[in-house]
C-alpha cells in the first residue's frame, strides 16, 4: 500500500508538471474544448426544458392594432440585442474559460493534497505536523509549477494561480481529515 500511494503521488505530481509544460495555446485550446463541452450540455438541457415564450397562437388571437405595434417593437429589440450577442457569447465564454481553468487548478492540487496526505498518514505523521508538512510540500510544488511555467511559451507566473492552487490543497486536506476520520471513527465503534 504504501509503495502504490508515493507512486499515485509522483504519477500526480508528474501529471501537473506536464499539465504546466503545455505551451499558452495548447492549455488554452484544452479548457475550450472544456467550455464547448460545458456549452452543448447547457443547449441540449435549454432545448428538453418547455419553452416558456408566448406561444404564436396566442400572438395570431390578437388583434389589437396597438398590442401589433408593440409586438412588433419588442421583435425589433430582440433584433438588435441579437446583433450584440456575439461580443456577448465571447465575453461569458471567456469567463467561463476562466473559471474552468482555476478550477482545474484547485482540482490539481487537491489531489496532490490527498496523496500527501495518504503517505504521510501511513508514515505515522499525524496532527499539526501532518498539516504543516503536507501543506508546505502542496505550497512549494505550487510555487515552483508557477515559476516552471514562466519559462513555457504563451505561459504566464501568476501569484493568484498560487493562491487557487494553494486553496485546493487545503480543500483536500480538509477532505482527506473528513474521509480518515469518518473511517476512524467507524473502526473504533466495531
Amino acid at each position: 500500500m504504501k509503495k502504490v500511494i508515493i507512486l499515485l503521488c509522483l504519477f500526480w505530481m508528474g501529471f501537473i508538471f506536464f499539465m504546466s509544460s503545455s505551451n499558452g495555446q495548447v492549455s488554452h485550446s484544452e479548457s475550450i474544448k472544456v467550455v464547448n463541452i460545458i456549452e452543448e450540455a447547457k443547449s441540449k438541457l435549454q432545448n428538453e426544458l418547455p419553452d416558456n415564450t408566448i406561444s404564436q397562437s396566442r400572438l395570431d388571437k390578437s388583434t389589437n392594432s396597438d398590442e401589433k405595434v408593440s409586438q412588433n417593437a419588442e421583435v425589433n429589440h430582440e433584433a438588435q440585442a441579437n446583433k450584440n450577442t456575439p461580443n456577448l457569447q465571447s465575453a461569458k465564454l471567456s469567463q467561463l474559460d476562466q473559471i474552468i481553468r482555476k478550477n482545474a487548478h484547485g482540482f490539481l492540487y487537491m489531489t496532490l493534497a490527498i496523496f500527501v496526505s495518504g503517505i504521510l498518514f501511513i508514515y505515522n505523521k499525524k496532527g499539526k505536523d501532518a498539516v504543516i508538512y503536507i501543506l508546505f510540500i502542496c505550497l512549494l510544488y505550487a510555487v515552483t509549477d508557477e515559476f516552471h511555467q514562466s519559462f513555457i511559451p504563451g505561459r504566464t507566473a501568476m501569484v493568484s494561480d498560487v493562491l487557487v492552487d494553494f486553496s485546493g490543497s487545503i480543500i483536500g486536506l480538509a477532505v482527506f481529515y473528513f474521509i480518515y476520520y469518518k473511517i476512524y471513527t467507524s473502526k473504533k465503534r466495531c
